[in-house]
């Protein structure tokens, strides 16, 4: 069989140093509490018509759902602690449900805010738990 890559390595997708999943995470995460907190104050002084399409959530689901799987699965596998992969997991559950699920739209924010926001924390100490074991292990090897 021959590799299409012509250095010989095998590249996945974990290995992309140019792409840090928690720092895009973030962003998006950030992107989406953003658009649910500011476009309906917004909305009552501008006609913004297309931001509140219901399907604009819809997209900012499916642009949340990589970095928050990437980030959790490569997270875990460097530093072994599973809270990040929880707080991600009910960050998604959350937004998937008021991005999904029939509901008037104070319950989507309602359930929208809070998700974004375990998004974010299970970003941001996963990033930081990522930085501790390279730490430590850069340390250990030090040694």
């Amino acid at each position: 069989m021959v590799n299409p890559c012509s250095c010989g390595a095998i590249i996945r997708l974990t290995d992309l140093k140019f792409l840090n999943w928690d720092k895009f995470g973030n962003f998006i995460s950030l992107l989406c509490l953003a658009h649910c907190i500011v476009t309906p104050l917004i909305a009552m002084v501008l006609p913004l018509s297309i931001f509140m399409d219901e399907s604009v959530h819809i997209w900012l689901f499916i642009a949340l759902l990589p970095p928050a799987i990437f980030g959790a699965w490569s997270g875990w596998r460097h530093h072994g602690d599973s809270k990040p992969s929880l707080l991600l997991a009910a960050g998604l559950a959350l937004v998937g449900i008021a991005a999904f699920a029939p509901m008037d739209t104070v319950a989507e924010i309602a359930l929208t805010i809070p998700g974004s926001l375990l998004l974010i924390a299970g970003h941001t100490l996963n990033r930081r738990l990522n930085l501790l074991s390279h730490l430590t292990a850069t340390r250990t090897a030090n040694s």
